[in-house]
């Protein structure tokens, strides 16, 4: 029975979502500084964006481990293509929150009033599209 089970590897989706956790600590950082920003707090926000900066390191790192560590055998759950594709759509995002993070620090700007609303609302609907997106990754192990 271990012979069977060893050809088939362990289950990808774990590391998968190990990482989406860290991307999702990013995001909840994200919100975080944004919302400093929409106070004026530039102390906060600055603060705030080398913790996404740094969960967006610890993020590589857990990305790099499963580049890494990806088992080659044939019979994964998912094709493994699909695996790096997932992954990296996750990295992407992280990327995007740390990009966001290092641009609110290069120069002490005020949100425009007349923006504020719209902005929100814009804000508002891209985070609930990550949750979703988190919410399928976190439910991906059921499919084994």
């Amino acid at each position: 029975m271990r012979t069977f089970s060893k050809l088939f590897g362990s289950s990808p989706f774990v590391p998968l979502q190990s990482h989406m956790e860290k991307v999702s600590s990013c995001i909840d950082s994200t919100l975080e500084m944004f919302e400093a920003f929409g106070r004026g707090d530039h102390e906060q926000v600055e603060h705030l964006a080398g913790v996404i900066s740094q969960l967006e390191h610890e993020a590589d790192q857990v990305k790099h481990d499963i580049q890494d560590h990806l088992p080659k055998g044939m019979f994964l759950p998912i094709d493994r293509a699909r695996i790096l594709e997932i992954l990296s759509t996750q990295d992407n995002i992280a990327d995007k929150c740390e990009n966001m993070a290092v641009q609110l620090t290069l120069k002490r700007l005020e949100m425009l009033e007349p923006l504020r609303e719209d902005f929100w609302k814009f804000l508002k609907k891209n985070f609930e599209a990550f949750h979703v997106a988190r919410d399928i990754i976190v439910q991906l192990d059921e499919l084994l």
